[in-house]
């Protein structure tokens, strides 16, 4: 069943139903949307924290390779 065929049948059911059982199908259809939202959002969510992390660790080591590259001899210590 392709999904204009279903979005018409579920216009086509709705045609004669009251306003209440249209208000519960429209709550329905904006519970599944959150649902399938906030799914989403967890896995995107989790997955760049974590990449962003993995990113915040590369990133500081090169500063600290960077940082410390010839450091005795850019920071002599004189005794």
């Amino acid at each position: 069943m392709s999904k204009a065929l279903l979005e018409r049948m579920i216009i086509e059911e709705t045609k004669n139903l009251s306003l209440e059982a249209l208000k519960e199908i429209l709550d329905f259809i904006q519970f599944i949307k959150t649902k399938k939202f906030k799914s989403f959002t967890e896995k995107y969510y989790e997955h760049g924290v974590n990449n962003n992390l993995t990113e915040l660790n590369q990133m500081s080591l090169i500063h600290l390779e960077e940082e410390f590259t010839n450091y005795k001899e850019t920071y002599p210590h004189e005794y």
